[in-house]
C-alpha cells in the first residue's frame, strides 16, 4: 500500500515533469541562425535557396519574403510554415527582404531578417527550369504522359530528357520542344527521371529533374478472412477481416463493398486497413473487397454473402 508520504512525492513528480515538459517547449528567448543568402546577397538566380540552423525543440518554421522590405510591403512573395530547415522558392527580379521565426503550439521565436537582391539574368547559365507537372513522384497508370514546365525568360527552346530509373539512367526519349509541354503518347511501365533544360544559341540553364513511375499492372485479387461465405451470425458488431491485394506496393487503398440483398447498397468504406467492425442490422448481405494501388489499378476480391439473425 502506498504511504501518504509517497503520494505526495509521487504526485510532485508528475507535476515538476509536467513543468518540465511546458518548459522544453517554450521557445522564448531563442534566436534562429541564417545561414545562406548572407545578408545583402545579390544573384542573378531564379531560384533561391535559404538555409538556416535547426531550433532545438521547434516543431515548424515560418519564412517570409517581402518586397522591398516588411517596414512596407509593396508584396509578400511569400509566406509559408515548413518542418525543415531549408526552403527553396523562385523569385522574379527585385529588392527584398526575408525572415525566418521557429514555432511550435506554445510559443515562437523572433524574426531574423537578411536583405536579398535578385538581379535579372544576362545568361541562362545557372538558371532552373521550374517544372509543374507530373508532380515529384507522380504514379501513373495512364500509357501517355503529359508533361509540363514554366517559360525560362532568355530561353529559345527546351531539351526534354527521359530516362531511365535515376539521372543517370539510360536515355529514353530526348527532344528539344519550342513550347513549354510535351506529351508522350506511349511510355512504358517503369521507373523513370525526366528533366528539362533550357537553352540559346549562347548559353543553357542547369538541369532539373523529377521521377515519375508508370504502372499499368493491377494488384492481385484481396483474398476474404471472415467472416466465412454463408455464415450467419448475431445481430452485433461484425468483424470484416481480408488480406490486400498482393503486389499494391505504397499507397495502395481497399475498399470495402456491403450489399443487403433486398435494399441495395450499405457500405462503400475506403480503408487503410485490412480490417473493419460493423453492426448491419438483420438482414441478408453480400460482400466484397477491391485493391486499387497508387496509380489506379484495381482488381476484387471474391463476393461472399452473409446473414445476420
Amino acid at each position: 500500500m502506498m504511504t501518504p508520504h509517497f503520494l505526495v512525492l509521487f504526485a510532485c513528480t508528475v507535476l515538476l515533469s509536467a513543468c518540465n515538459d511546458l518548459v522544453e517547449e517554450d521557445l522564448t528567448g531563442f534566436g534562429v541562425v541564417l545561414r545562406t543568402p548572407p545578408d545583402g546577397h545579390t544573384t542573378s538566380a531564379n531560384v533561391v535557396e535559404f538555409r538556416w540552423d535547426a531550433v532545438p525543440r521547434a516543431q515548424r518554421y515560418r519564412i517570409q519574403i517581402a518586397t522591398p522590405d516588411f517596414a512596407n510591403p509593396v508584396r509578400y512573395a511569400l509566406d509559408s510554415l515548413i518542418t525543415a530547415a531549408v526552403f527553396s522558392t523562385s523569385l522574379t527580379p527585385g529588392n527584398y527582404r526575408w525572415r525566418v521565426r521557429a514555432e511550435n503550439p506554445n510559443s515562437s521565436t523572433d524574426y531574423h531578417e537578411r536583405a536579398l537582391t535578385v538581379q535579372e539574368a544576362t545568361t541562362l547559365e545557372g538558371l532552373t527550369p521550374l517544372l509543374v507537372s507530373p508532380s515529384s513522384g507522380a504514379i501513373t497508370g495512364s500509357p501517355s504522359v503529359s508533361f509540363a514546365w514554366e517559360a525560362l525568360d532568355g530561353a529559345e527552346d527546351y531539351r526534354f530528357e527521359l530516362r531511365s530509373g535515376g539521372q543517370s539512367g539510360n536515355l529514353v526519349n530526348a527532344q528539344i520542344v519550342a513550347g513549354t509541354s510535351l506529351t508522350l503518347a506511349a511510355v512504358d511501365e517503369g521507373s523513370y527521371t525526366w528533366g528539362i533544360q533550357g537553352q540559346n544559341t549562347t548559353s543553357a540553364s542547369l538541369f532539373t529533374y523529377r521521377t515519375l513511375t508508370v504502372d499499368r499492372t493491377a494488384p492481385g485479387a484481396p483474398v476474404l478472412l471472415a467472416p466465412a461465405n454463408a455464415a450467419t451470425v448475431p445481430n452485433t458488431t461484425i468483424a470484416f477481416q481480408w488480406q490486400s491485394g498482393s503486389n499494391a506496393g505504397a499507397g495502395a487503398v481497399d475498399s470495402l463493398f456491403i450489399d443487403h440483398v433486398q435494399q441495395g447498397s450499405v457500405r462503400r468504406l475506403a480503408l487503410t486497413t485490412s480490417a473493419h467492425s460493423d453492426s448491419l442490422g438483420i438482414g441478408e448481405y453480400q460482400w466484397y473487397v477491391r485493391t486499387i494501388d497508387a496509380a489506379g489499378n484495381g482488381t476484387s476480391s471474391a463476393t461472399r454473402t452473409l446473414t445476420v439473425e
